[in-house]
Protein backbone atom coordinates (compact mmCIF):
# COMPACT_ATOMS: atom_id res chain seq x y z
CA UNK A 1 0.00 0.00 0.00
CA UNK A 2 0.72 3.73 -0.49
CA UNK A 3 0.41 7.00 1.01
CA UNK A 4 0.21 10.07 -1.14
CA UNK A 5 -0.21 13.49 -0.14
CA UNK A 6 -1.49 16.03 -2.53
CA UNK A 7 -3.57 14.09 -4.64
CA UNK A 8 -6.35 15.87 -5.78
CA UNK A 9 -4.47 17.00 -8.67
CA UNK A 10 -1.54 17.81 -10.37
CA UNK A 11 1.21 14.77 -9.97
CA UNK A 12 -0.57 13.36 -6.73
CA UNK A 13 -3.06 12.86 -8.46
CA UNK A 14 -1.12 11.37 -11.84
CA UNK A 15 0.67 9.58 -8.80
CA UNK A 16 -1.97 7.69 -7.42
CA UNK A 17 -3.91 6.94 -10.51
CA UNK A 18 -1.07 5.26 -11.36
CA UNK A 19 -0.12 2.89 -8.85
CA UNK A 20 -3.93 2.37 -8.61
CA UNK A 21 -4.08 0.69 -12.26
CA UNK A 22 -1.14 -1.19 -11.70
CA UNK A 23 -2.76 -2.21 -8.85
CA UNK A 24 -1.60 -0.62 -5.79
CA UNK A 25 -3.93 -0.23 -2.57
CA UNK A 26 -3.24 3.72 -2.43
CA UNK A 27 -4.26 6.23 0.52
CA UNK A 28 -4.64 9.84 -0.89
CA UNK A 29 -4.66 12.98 0.85
CA UNK A 30 -7.31 15.70 0.22
CA UNK A 31 -7.87 19.05 2.61
CA UNK A 32 -11.25 19.52 1.38
CA UNK A 33 -14.05 16.53 1.88
CA UNK A 34 -15.51 17.15 -1.81
CA UNK A 35 -12.19 16.54 -3.47
CA UNK A 36 -11.54 13.35 -1.07
CA UNK A 37 -15.42 11.95 -2.22
CA UNK A 38 -14.37 13.20 -5.75
CA UNK A 39 -10.95 11.12 -5.55
CA UNK A 40 -12.59 8.55 -4.32
CA UNK A 41 -15.26 7.81 -7.36
CA UNK A 42 -12.27 9.05 -9.76
CA UNK A 43 -10.18 5.98 -8.60
CA UNK A 44 -12.31 3.55 -7.49
CA UNK A 45 -12.32 1.17 -4.93
CA UNK A 46 -8.29 0.95 -4.75
CA UNK A 47 -8.11 4.00 -3.65
CA UNK A 48 -9.18 5.67 0.25
CA UNK A 49 -8.97 9.00 0.50
CA UNK A 50 -7.64 10.64 3.58
CA UNK A 51 -8.39 14.06 5.36
CA UNK A 52 -5.94 16.54 6.03
CA UNK A 53 -3.48 19.45 5.75
CA UNK A 54 0.35 17.76 6.20
CA UNK A 55 0.98 21.21 8.01
CA UNK A 56 -1.65 19.92 10.93
CA UNK A 57 0.66 17.22 12.78
CA UNK A 58 -2.35 16.37 14.62
CA UNK A 59 -4.49 15.28 11.57
CA UNK A 60 -1.74 13.54 9.81
CA UNK A 61 -1.38 11.32 12.27
CA UNK A 62 -5.36 10.63 12.90
CA UNK A 63 -4.70 9.72 8.66
CA UNK A 64 -1.77 7.40 10.48
CA UNK A 65 -3.70 5.90 12.66
CA UNK A 66 -6.50 4.93 9.66
CA UNK A 67 -3.73 3.77 7.86
CA UNK A 68 -2.73 1.44 10.41
CA UNK A 69 -6.14 -0.13 11.23
CA UNK A 70 -6.54 -0.42 7.26
CA UNK A 71 -3.19 -2.75 6.63
CA UNK A 72 -4.21 -4.79 9.75
CA UNK A 73 -0.75 -5.15 11.45
CA UNK A 74 1.54 -4.97 8.17
CA UNK A 75 3.92 -2.45 7.14
CA UNK A 76 2.77 0.47 4.81
CA UNK A 77 5.46 -0.21 1.22
CA UNK A 78 5.84 3.76 0.63
CA UNK A 79 5.27 7.23 1.52
CA UNK A 80 4.88 10.27 -1.52
CA UNK A 81 5.37 13.72 0.21
CA UNK A 82 4.07 15.67 -2.56
CA UNK A 83 1.75 18.30 -1.44
CA UNK A 84 3.30 21.43 -2.22
CA UNK A 85 2.54 25.06 -3.11
CA UNK A 86 4.53 27.97 -4.96
CA UNK A 87 3.75 31.52 -4.90
CA UNK A 88 5.78 34.07 -7.23
CA UNK A 89 6.56 37.54 -6.72
CA UNK A 90 9.82 39.42 -6.02
CA UNK A 91 11.27 38.85 -2.44
CA UNK A 92 11.27 42.33 -1.47
CA UNK A 93 7.66 42.90 -2.46
CA UNK A 94 6.04 39.70 -1.06
CA UNK A 95 4.47 38.93 2.38
CA UNK A 96 6.41 36.79 5.50
CA UNK A 97 3.18 35.25 5.85
CA UNK A 98 3.20 33.79 2.45
CA UNK A 99 7.16 33.23 2.79
CA UNK A 100 6.09 31.49 5.94
CA UNK A 101 2.68 29.27 4.27
CA UNK A 102 5.03 28.15 1.19
CA UNK A 103 7.99 26.75 3.47
CA UNK A 104 5.10 25.34 5.80
CA UNK A 105 3.57 23.32 3.17
CA UNK A 106 6.28 22.36 1.49
CA UNK A 107 9.38 21.84 3.64
CA UNK A 108 7.68 21.51 7.14
CA UNK A 109 4.70 19.14 5.55
CA UNK A 110 7.46 17.01 4.11
CA UNK A 111 8.85 16.84 7.67
CA UNK A 112 5.14 15.87 9.56
CA UNK A 113 4.72 13.42 6.92
CA UNK A 114 8.06 11.40 6.91
CA UNK A 115 7.78 11.82 10.92
CA UNK A 116 4.41 10.75 11.22
CA UNK A 117 4.49 7.73 8.88
CA UNK A 118 8.36 6.33 9.73
CA UNK A 119 6.67 3.73 12.29
CA UNK A 120 4.65 2.15 9.38
CA UNK A 121 7.28 2.31 6.37
CA UNK A 122 9.97 0.14 9.09
CA UNK A 123 10.50 1.74 12.66
CA UNK A 124 8.22 0.23 14.39
CA UNK A 125 9.08 -3.71 14.83
CA UNK A 126 5.70 -4.83 15.65
CA UNK A 127 4.45 -4.74 11.97
CA UNK A 128 5.42 -7.58 9.72
CA UNK A 129 6.16 -7.44 6.18
CA UNK A 130 8.95 -5.98 3.96
CA UNK A 131 10.16 -2.03 4.77
CA UNK A 132 8.72 0.37 3.03
CA UNK A 133 10.40 3.83 0.97
CA UNK A 134 10.06 7.62 1.40
CA UNK A 135 10.08 9.78 -1.46
CA UNK A 136 10.09 13.43 -1.17
CA UNK A 137 9.17 15.79 -3.88
CA UNK A 138 11.82 18.51 -4.31
CA UNK A 139 12.22 19.96 -8.24
CA UNK A 140 14.90 21.36 -10.58
CA UNK A 141 14.40 24.10 -7.94
CA UNK A 142 16.02 21.77 -5.28
CA UNK A 143 19.27 22.67 -7.05
CA UNK A 144 18.92 25.85 -9.64
CA UNK A 145 18.29 29.45 -7.51
CA UNK A 146 15.37 30.57 -9.32
CA UNK A 147 14.61 34.28 -9.38
CA UNK A 148 11.05 35.97 -7.91
CA UNK A 149 10.22 32.25 -6.12
CA UNK A 150 12.74 32.62 -3.33
CA UNK A 151 10.77 30.98 -0.96
CA UNK A 152 9.69 28.03 -3.09
CA UNK A 153 12.91 27.62 -4.03
CA UNK A 154 14.04 28.12 -0.18
CA UNK A 155 11.90 25.17 0.07
CA UNK A 156 12.83 22.88 -2.03
CA UNK A 157 16.63 23.02 -1.58
CA UNK A 158 15.27 22.50 2.04
CA UNK A 159 13.95 19.30 0.92
CA UNK A 160 17.20 17.85 -0.36
CA UNK A 161 18.44 18.63 2.24
CA UNK A 162 16.14 16.92 4.63
CA UNK A 163 16.10 14.48 2.65
CA UNK A 164 20.01 13.56 2.22
CA UNK A 165 20.22 13.77 6.58
CA UNK A 166 17.33 11.82 7.13
CA UNK A 167 18.25 8.95 5.10
CA UNK A 168 21.46 8.76 6.84
CA UNK A 169 19.35 8.59 9.92
CA UNK A 170 17.32 5.94 9.49
CA UNK A 171 19.65 3.59 7.10
CA UNK A 172 20.31 0.94 10.26
CA UNK A 173 16.10 0.52 9.70
CA UNK A 174 16.93 -0.16 5.97
CA UNK A 175 14.57 2.00 4.97
CA UNK A 176 14.75 4.26 1.56
CA UNK A 177 14.92 7.65 1.08
CA UNK A 178 14.06 9.01 -2.36
CA UNK A 179 14.56 12.50 -3.91
CA UNK A 180 11.77 13.16 -7.01
CA UNK A 181 13.31 16.51 -8.77
CA UNK A 182 10.98 17.23 -11.53
CA UNK A 183 11.52 19.93 -14.08
CA UNK A 184 8.50 22.26 -14.69
CA UNK A 185 5.40 20.03 -14.98
CA UNK A 186 2.74 20.72 -17.25
CA UNK A 187 -0.23 20.78 -14.71
CA UNK A 188 -3.41 22.96 -14.28
CA UNK A 189 -1.32 24.57 -11.69
CA UNK A 190 0.12 27.31 -14.25
CA UNK A 191 -3.82 28.20 -15.03
CA UNK A 192 -4.22 29.12 -11.56
CA UNK A 193 -1.18 31.09 -11.78
CA UNK A 194 -1.91 32.99 -14.93
CA UNK A 195 -5.17 34.12 -13.20
CA UNK A 196 -3.69 35.69 -10.03
CA UNK A 197 -3.67 39.58 -10.00
CA UNK A 198 -0.20 40.03 -10.08
CA UNK A 199 -0.35 43.89 -11.69
CA UNK A 200 1.00 45.25 -7.90
CA UNK A 201 4.36 43.97 -8.98
CA UNK A 202 4.28 46.11 -12.33
CA UNK A 203 5.08 49.53 -10.85
CA UNK A 204 8.05 48.63 -8.79
CA UNK A 205 11.72 47.73 -9.75
CA UNK A 206 11.18 44.72 -10.53
CA UNK A 207 7.90 45.01 -12.28
CA UNK A 208 9.32 44.29 -15.84
CA UNK A 209 11.59 41.45 -15.53
CA UNK A 210 9.13 39.52 -13.06
CA UNK A 211 6.39 39.33 -15.95
CA UNK A 212 8.74 38.65 -18.60
CA UNK A 213 10.49 35.85 -16.04
CA UNK A 214 6.75 34.44 -14.75
CA UNK A 215 4.73 34.68 -18.61
CA UNK A 216 8.20 32.52 -19.81
CA UNK A 217 7.35 29.82 -17.87
CA UNK A 218 3.21 30.05 -17.46
CA UNK A 219 3.40 30.16 -21.68
CA UNK A 220 5.95 27.08 -21.49
CA UNK A 221 5.20 24.72 -18.84
CA UNK A 222 1.71 23.58 -20.35
CA UNK A 223 3.03 22.85 -23.31
CA UNK A 224 6.73 22.02 -23.32
CA UNK A 225 6.70 20.87 -19.80
CA UNK A 226 7.05 17.43 -18.26
CA UNK A 227 3.70 15.46 -18.47
CA UNK A 228 2.72 14.65 -14.63
CA UNK A 229 2.49 11.02 -16.08
CA UNK A 230 6.13 11.07 -16.48
CA UNK A 231 6.96 12.05 -12.74
CA UNK A 232 4.36 9.00 -11.78
CA UNK A 233 6.27 6.90 -14.00
CA UNK A 234 9.71 8.18 -11.92
CA UNK A 235 8.30 7.36 -8.61
CA UNK A 236 7.19 4.05 -9.35
CA UNK A 237 10.57 3.24 -10.57
CA UNK A 238 11.23 4.42 -7.35
CA UNK A 239 8.88 2.46 -4.95
CA UNK A 240 9.80 -0.89 -6.97
CA UNK A 241 13.84 -0.44 -7.99
CA UNK A 242 15.80 -3.50 -6.51
CA UNK A 243 18.17 -0.87 -5.72
CA UNK A 244 16.16 2.63 -6.43
CA UNK A 245 18.81 5.83 -7.08
CA UNK A 246 19.23 8.03 -4.48
CA UNK A 247 17.87 10.94 -6.87
CA UNK A 248 15.65 11.01 -9.18
CA UNK A 249 15.23 14.01 -12.06
CA UNK A 250 12.59 13.61 -14.47
CA UNK A 251 12.81 16.23 -17.22
CA UNK A 252 11.29 17.65 -20.29
CA UNK A 253 14.79 18.59 -21.67
CA UNK A 254 16.82 15.81 -19.73
CA UNK A 255 20.20 16.54 -21.60
CA UNK A 256 20.06 20.36 -20.91
CA UNK A 257 18.70 19.81 -17.07
CA UNK A 258 20.36 17.06 -15.89
CA UNK A 259 23.76 17.22 -17.56
CA UNK A 260 24.38 21.04 -18.74
CA UNK A 261 23.06 22.91 -15.90
CA UNK A 262 24.89 21.38 -13.25
CA UNK A 263 28.31 21.67 -14.82
CA UNK A 264 28.08 25.31 -15.35
CA UNK A 265 29.72 28.02 -13.66
CA UNK A 266 27.01 29.69 -11.16
CA UNK A 267 28.44 32.82 -12.29
CA UNK A 268 27.80 32.21 -15.40
CA UNK A 269 24.65 31.23 -15.21
CA UNK A 270 23.74 34.25 -13.00
CA UNK A 271 25.20 36.20 -15.83
CA UNK A 272 22.81 34.91 -18.12
CA UNK A 273 19.52 35.04 -16.04
CA UNK A 274 20.98 38.86 -14.95
CA UNK A 275 21.11 39.68 -19.02
CA UNK A 276 17.61 38.38 -19.33
CA UNK A 277 16.12 40.61 -16.66
CA UNK A 278 17.99 43.66 -18.08
CA UNK A 279 16.49 43.17 -21.55
CA UNK A 280 12.89 42.35 -20.00
CA UNK A 281 13.44 46.04 -18.49
CA UNK A 282 14.81 48.00 -21.65
CA UNK A 283 11.94 46.61 -23.76
CA UNK A 284 9.30 47.66 -20.19
CA UNK A 285 7.55 44.35 -20.94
Amino acid sequence: ALVVTGATSGIGHAIAALFVARGWRVFGSARRREDAERLERELGPGFQALLFDVTDAAAVAEAAACVRGALGGRRLAGVVANAGIGIPAPLEHQSVEDWRYQIEVNLVGTMITAKTFLPLVGTDPSLTGPKGRIVTMSSLGGKLGQPFVTAYIASKFGIEGFSEALRREISPFDIQVIVMAPSAVATPVWEKVEKQDLSRFDATPYGPAFRSALGGIVKSAPTRGLSAHAVAEATFAAMTARRPRLRYAPAANPILESLVLPLLPKRLVDAVMRRQMIRAGERGE
